[in-house]
């Protein structure tokens, strides 16, 4: 059966693949994994189709135990956790590397490590209903697998397939940690309700990431971004990355589980290969903003889409 018990759920633990694809138009968000690269990364590692649902966690991670039959599973991000095997024996967990576990073992994802988000993947993927053709879980709108809920204690996780081989992998070239505090952005398509003075606060100055962060936003505090003309705008589509600024004058960056329309001005938009980064910063980091143009923003996210493409083959038999 390879059935898996979730002894504890973990921080905001749930169900995600690469989002669901062109259906904005009717009210449903892409949403999706939060960190695209450690999303693609753990599937390559366990040689899963490229979008097979894995599980996103937030800073404290599930600890879970096989029940029934045996698994091969890994973990991408930069999180501390442990292998607990069936004797009573500890393994210190390592990263970016697949682990064998047999019936009675458990794994104990500790906490994230400087960063938010972490993948638990399981090869041959785990047994999940798709809803719009996903089984990414958005947990505001009850949208998913699992009721589209997040994991609760008690939960069983079932496994596709029976594993034939105990054969582990690892990346042999493992992603850099990206320590750089400047988000590259887009001009964003309302820049002209801004005065001035309010650009050069957004570009020149620095803002705090704060705790009202989730996978639907991040607020940001500091210097009030002064507008001129009305933050109250006739509501139109919005896209991830994008950053609004209500009256207050104080940015909000939009995540994977936003809204579908929003109606305050946005002063830009993430640029692509910064969104990873920029959803794994912690509350309490500071933060710049610098514009770049269109073309600087393909020429990123394609070096981006290339380094991980490199890493991907630097994957190896253990």
């Amino acid at each position: 059966m390879n059935i898996i018990l979730v002894e504890r759920a973990g921080i905001s633990s749930s169900y995600q693949d690469m989002g669901r694809l062109n259906l904005q138009y009717i009210g449903i968000v892409q949403g999706g994994c939060i960190d695209e690269d450690n999303f693609l990364l753990c599937n390559a590692i366990l040689q899963n189709n490229s979008n097979e649902g894995l599980i996103e966690f937030a800073y404290q991670g599930p600890k879970i135990k096989v029940v029934d039959g045996n698994c091969k599973v890994a973990i991408t991000g930069d999180v501390i956790f442990n292998i607990i095997k069936s004797s009573g024996s500890v393994i210190k967990g390592e990263c970016y590397r697949s682990y064998y576990l047999n019936q009675n073992d458990t794994l104990d994802i500790l906490t994230t490590s400087n960063s938010v988000y972490g993948y638990l993947g399981f090869e041959g993927g785990i047994d999940l209903q798709k809803y719009f053709g996903s089984v990414a879980v958005n947990s505001r709108s009850n949208l998913g697998p699992n009721n589209g809920k997040k994991l609760s204690n008690n939960d069983k996780i079932q496994l596709k397939k029976k594993l034939y081989t105990s054969d582990e992998y690892i990346l042999r070239r493992i992603p850099e940690k990206n320590r750089n505090t400047t988000i590259r952005v887009l001009e964003g398509p309302q820049e002209e309700y801004f005065s001035n003075n309010g650009l050069t606060t957004f570009y020149e100055k620095s803002f705090l990431v704060s705790n009202l962060t989730d996978r639907m936003g991040m607020r940001l505090e500091g210097s009030k971004i002064d507008l001129v003309k009305s933050p109250n705008i006739k509501s139109e589509g919005i896209i991830k990355g994008s950053i609004q600024v209500p009256a207050n004058g104080q940015p909000i960056i939009l995540l994977s589980d936003h809204q579908t329309i929003g109606g305050y001005p946005k002063i830009a938009i993430i640029a692509s290969a910064d969104y990873d980064h920029l959803a794994q910063t912690l509350p309490g980091t500071s933060l710049k903003f610098k514009k770049i143009n269109l073309r600087e923003a393909n020429i990123s996210y394609q070096l981006k889409i290339k380094t991980r493409k490199n890493i991907i083959a630097s994957l190896q038999k253990i």
